[in-house]
């Protein structure tokens, strides 16, 4: 998937072992902590549920077991002050002992009522008139039938919903008309909530706990693991990259000495010496390297770019004619006119090997320079005019070298000048002819420039002949050693 299909790819950077794991545990705290939530709101729920449904059932056999109590040993309507009265009134505070939440009550005739005992002590009676008894209605479970509390009918256990003593309560409620009594046990809501609450705390913090001892035994997990694997993979990626690496310099190799070889052929077709490319190359990485400061996108790969395009600055000529080539004297303005296509001829023989091979900056660079190493700084170079910073830096370089060594040199048609002469010659044409900081960077290095012109520069004759010319002597002169050998 391409980054401009995921828009967010820059916000997911796997840089490290800690951010792969980091990444990993996240996303498992996500995913878990998703799971976890959901799980602990359908646990509360349903446990809220079932405490409820227990409440709501415990209320009920309260109430049960009260009436079947008190009808056990009761055999007359209960009446306060009764013996009757005082054996109900114990089994309801036994019922009612510390500890249980449900308060059991028995509601008898004249709005007396037994309430709870607290601690194990007896209550004092409370009174309940007639009319707040009628006055309670119960939201009947599970239908949510309202009725009052006077209309219950006798013998049947009724649960539900009330507001009873002052608060909501769950109420279970059961008639014994042969007692003349009501039996109720209620818990209040604000109670069971309270219980639901610690009951699903503790589910909610111990759940907790598990997530966290879950993520923390991954993170150790996978800790080993994309250890190890990351120690594998570092091995595999030394091992590919020491094979790319070592492939790469091969492949640059090879495609540097076909450059230079191709160059080398070019030049055996010119008038030029054999170490002229050799001196050229020199040159410019003198000068490059005197102008890095003052140009940024001078660094040593851009040198050593420079150093090999340089030698492809004449490649264009293996496409004049001879006689034109490797004539003595001057040109006339036809021949100048054929001499000067070189530098279209070697840009676009380069150009053809870049669509073949795809864009490279070597071979950009090859065509900047075999196309513009004629422009003069002044605009009335050759072949499209160009002026000023228009010319291509590599080009202005090799530009102030090429003329140094075609100065310098000596040619069929001239002797070499002196290195004072030629640096007389490049001042004059600063601003001119060449960029004036080139100039004053070869200025700053023209002694080291002698000294190379010096070790590259051949010192018997048959040495400095162009290429071609001396391969056609060492031709001749082996057909020569041949022939006095046959005789």
């Amino acid at each position: 998937m391409s980054q401009s299909s995921f828009p967010y790819q820059k916000y997911f950077h796997i840089r490290s072992r800690r951010s792969l794991i980091g990444a990993i545990l996240a996303l498992q705290a996500v995913v878990v902590g998703w799971g976890w939530w959901g799980t602990m709101q359908f646990t509360r729920t349903s446990l809220v549920t079932k405490i409820r449904t227990q409440v709501i059932d415990e209320n009920a056999r309260a109430v049960t077991y009260l009436s079947n109590a008190v009808a056990a040993i009761v055999n007359t309507p209960l009446r306060e002050g009764t013996k009757g009265w005082e054996d109900a009134k114990r089994i309801a505070q036994n019922l009612n002992r510390p500890g249980r939440t449900n308060m059991a009550i028995i509601a008898a005739a004249g709005g007396a009522i037994i309430p709870r005992g607290e601690m194990g002590r007896e209550s004092p009676m409370l009174d309940l008139s007639p009319g707040q008894l009628e006055s309670t209605t119960v939201t009947l479970l599970p239908g949510r039938e309202t009725v009052a509390l006077t209309d219950l009918r006798p013998g049947a256990v009724l649960v539900g919903e009330a507001d009873w003593l002052g608060e909501a309560a769950y109420i279970a409620v059961l008639e014994n008309s042969d007692l003349g009594a009501k039996f109720i046990a209620s818990q209040a809501r604000s109670a069971v909530a309270h219980a639901e609450r610690q009951f699903a705390d503790t589910v909610f913090f111990y759940a907790g706990m598990a997530v966290l001892l879950v993520l923390a035994i991954t993170g150790v997990g996978l800790t080993f693991i994309v250890n190890g694997y990351d120690s594998t993979l570092m091995r595999f990626n030394r091992m590919l990259e020491g094979e790319v690496e070592r492939r790469t310099r091969q492949g640059l190799a090879i495609r540097n000495g076909l450059i230079f070889g191709l160059a080398k052929l070019a030049d055996y077709r010119d008038t030029d010496t054999g170490r002229h490319l050799e001196r050229i190359c020199r040159y410019c990485e003198m000068l490059a390297t005197q102008l890095a400061s003052k140009h940024a996108e001078i660094d040593r790969a851009w040198i050593d770019r420079l150093k090999l395009a340089s030698s492809m600055h004449d490649i264009g000529k293996v496409g004049i004619p001879d006689h034109i080539l490797l004539k003595a004297g001057p040109l006339d303005t036809d021949e100048r006119a054929q001499m000067e296509l070189h530098a279209t001829i070697g840009a676009d023989t380069l150009i053809a090997i870049r669509q073949h091979v795809g864009d490279d900056e070597l071979l950009n660079m090859s065509v900047q320079v075999a196309l513009c190493h004629h422009e003069k700084f002044d605009g009335t170079g050759y072949p499209s005019r160009l002026s000023g910073e228009e010319i291509p830096l590599a080009a202005r370089i090799v530009a102030l070298a090429d003329v140094y060594d075609a100065l310098t040199s000596k040619r069929v048609y001239k002797p070499p000048m002196t290195h004072d002469r030629a640096v007389a010659i490049i001042s004059e044409g600063r601003g001119r002819h060449f960029d004036p900081v080139v100039v004053d960077a070869f200025l700053a290095v023209h002694a080291q420039f002698d000294q190379a012109r010096v070790s590259l520069q051949a010192a018997d004759d048959d040495a400095e002949r162009p290429l071609l010319e001396n391969s056609l002597a060492r031709a001749r002169s082996a057909h020569s050693f041949r022939i006095s050998r046959a005789a």
